[in-house]
């Protein structure tokens, strides 16, 4: 499940796949009660998970279903709490066939116009 859904690290920036990943208590640290529920984990490569603790990162499970990580206060820069590495269907959605111009006219397909000779 994890694998399907995180398809690797899930901290921002990670290019490590989910076979060099490890699980992740991503909603609460398991030495704090945190369940072993598939909604409650996430992926993440060794490094990285030994980096969430006190004073240091911290991580959560947002209303979207993805692994958020919270840099420690000194270190939030403003950047990037989702990993998207591993999920480029993200990054590169087709265009909208529906889709109004600017000139107000519909957009055509791309390519040759059917039955044109």
């Amino acid at each position: 499940m994890l694998i399907a859904r995180d398809g690797g690290c899930t901290k921002p920036g990670c290019t490590v796949p989910a076979y060099g990943s490890q699980v992740h208590h991503a909603a609460r640290d398991w030495a704090d009660g945190g369940q072993t529920n598939v909604d409650e984990l996430g992926l993440a490569c060794g490094p990285d998970n030994r980096m969430v603790g006190p004073g240091g990162w911290a991580t959560r499970v947002n209303a979207d279903h993805d692994v958020e990580w919270i840099p420690p206060a000194g270190l939030d820069t403003g950047q990037a709490r989702v990993n998207d590495y591993h999920r480029p269907e993200r990054l590169y959605r087709p265009p909208d066939d529906d889709v109004v111009n600017s000139a107000g006219q519909d957009r055509q397909p791309c390519g040759p116009e059917p039955n044109a000779a």
